[in-house]
């Protein structure tokens, strides 16, 4: 790792802080499946069976995975390692089986259906098309990559600020600091040795690795309590807890308490100061993502799509919905959905449009109306879209709020049901929405909903700087001074991406993991 520069925010914050430095280079994330083959037409025990896997190489064509897969009993599990995973792609997979040289059957799969679905089915089919046999999947997240992560912690405490802990020292006292996790009982994973009282205390670099410090698990708690020496006797004087609340790539305060729950001091922890690139931040969100994905977390994606009048009428070439080429909408959305739709087990996708008048409908919000149809694939989507252009009128104004509100609805019908679903809500527009203050409520609504929003604008007078203020990177305020708890909302503008092939994807969904982990470790 390349040697960078420490910057000094200890004089600025006057706490304790925590600088947890990233030894490594990006790991690659990978998962392990296992594989069984069930209910094969003409099962032959005792004979040799092969399982190839095949994946796709960036030019589209399938390439054998690694080793063939010899089996002598069906029945029993097949398992193959490495697969790399990458949420905001594709990945097809392909499995041939053989019975010798003869060919029993073929099932085809994308790694994010086999991820985001434990329940699945596959099937094995020959030639003809005829099923000769069933594939079921188990995935497991591999550690391999995950366990070579190492850490140098640096602990120090500045004074300055810290009157109320302060006070209860004496000057012949010390002071040091423990790290310990509850697995299920206190487990101490490192201790510094005790510094006198003084302006600023600082501590020794500690080495340590990711599997020391909370088991490979990104998930699991560790706590920091601070002990009082005096000549051979120690005292607690208080703890907190952090870790699994510091998924936030800013930085976080804790307040450190007492046995009795009282505030004596506050703590800084700022671990990824020194993930220059974020590899370490976000291969650890995918990390987390992942492991809710495997739990049962679905995607659940809502299309809304602008038929404001602004699009100009679809039988004019000009026109942003044209009918007589592909538009900027369908390509969006279909790059997206292929994506999501993996995530989600029964595949139904709501469209909506918003701003135009709906032909087929007697009674309608013209800012919230659904799209005539049920999407389950790709050929519907595009069906509905197409059905669309030709039956709605086109209108105006552009307002995003009544469709935030009606998705943020379904999701606090999801969540007061205990589901489990994380929705999605794509909107594709034109230009400039006219109902901003009302928007950017909704959003500060929602930090604690199961939702995030991606924006794509379309054509050339998107407005970008409007649609980047959602965006939030920098934070997000409604017009009674609230800040929204978490970014949800990302915005890319199709024109900058168009001629890159999948980079349209890789821009709209690259932090919808973090999003998802941001939601989950406040509670969701």
């Amino acid at each position: 790792m390349q040697d960078h520069e420490k910057i000094d925010y200890f004089d600025r914050l006057n706490q304790l802080v925590f600088k947890i430095m990233y030894q490594s280079n990006q790991p690659g994330y990978s998962i392990n499946i296992q594989v069984y083959c069930k209910q094969l037409n003409g099962l032959r025990y005792g004979q040799s069976y092969q399982l190839i896997v095949f994946t796709k190489d960036p030019d589209g064509v399938f390439q054998e995975f690694k080793n063939r897969i010899i089996l002598m009993i069906i029945m029993q599990c097949l398992n193959f390692y490495g697969l790399k995973y990458l949420f905001e792609m594709v990945q097809p997979l392909k499995f041939d089986l053989y019975l010798g040289q003869q060919f029993i059957g073929q099932c085809q799969a994308n790694l994010g259906e086999i991820l985001g679905d434990k329940q699945r089915v596959f099937y094995i089919s020959d030639l003809m098309n005829q099923r000769n046999g069933m594939i079921t999947f188990k995935t497991e997240r591999s550690q391999e990559n995950i366990q070579k992560i190492k850490f140098d912690i640096y602990l120090q405490l500045n004074n300055s600020l810290f009157q109320s802990l302060l006070s209860l020292f004496k000057e012949q006292q010390s002071l040091s600091l423990i790290l310990y996790k509850k697995i299920p009982n206190k487990q101490v994973i490192l201790q510094t040795e005790a510094k006198p009282k003084s302006s600023q205390l600082n501590w020794k670099k500690i080495e340590t690795s990711f599997e020391i410090l909370c088991d490979n698990d990104p998930l699991q708690s560790i706590f920091c309590e601070v002990i009082q020496h005096e000549g051979f006797n120690q005292q607690s004087l208080g703890e907190f807890e952090f870790w699994k609340y510091q998924i936030d790539k800013n930085v976080c305060l804790f307040n450190i308490t007492n046995l009795n729950n009282e505030i004596i001091g506050r703590s800084m922890i700022d671990q990824f100061e020194y993930d220059i690139e974020g590899q370490f931040y976000n291969y650890i969100c995918m990390y987390i993502s992942c492991i809710y994905i495997e739990q049962g977390t679905q995607l659940a994606l809502i299309i809304a799509i602008d038929f404001t009048e602004s699009n100009k009428n679809p039988y004019n070439n000009e026109s942003l919905h044209s009918i007589s080429k592909e538009s900027q909408y369908l390509q969006a959305i279909e790059q997206v959905a292929k994506i999501l739709m993996d995530y989600d087990s029964d595949k139904r996708v709501p469209m909506y449009g918003f701003g135009g008048i709906p032909r087929y409908l007697q009674n309608f919000n013209k800012h919230c109306f659904p799209l005539q149809g049920e999407a389950q694939n790709l050929e519907d989507i595009r069906r509905i879209y197409e059905f669309s252009v030709k039956n709605i009128q086109l209108d105006g104004p552009t307002c995003f709020n009544p469709m935030i509100r009606q998705v943020m609805k379904w999701a606090q019908e999801d969540l007061n049901a205990n589901g489990n679903q994380y929705f999605v809500l794509l909107i594709l527009t034109d230009g400039k929405y006219m109902d901003e203050d009302q928007t950017i409520m909704s959003i500060v609504d929602a930090g604690n909903l199961p939702l995030s929003l991606i924006i794509v604008g379309i054509g050339d007078s998107a407005d970008l700087k409007a649609m980047d203020k959602l965006d939030g990177n920098n934070g997000l305020w409604d017009t009674h001074g609230r800040q929204a708890e978490r970014d949800l909302v990302k915005y890319v503008h199709y024109n900058k991406v168009k001629n890159d092939q999948g980079k349209l994807a890789k821009e709209l969904l690259d932090e919808l993991p973090k999003q998802l982990v941001l939601y989950k470790s406040k509670g969701g």
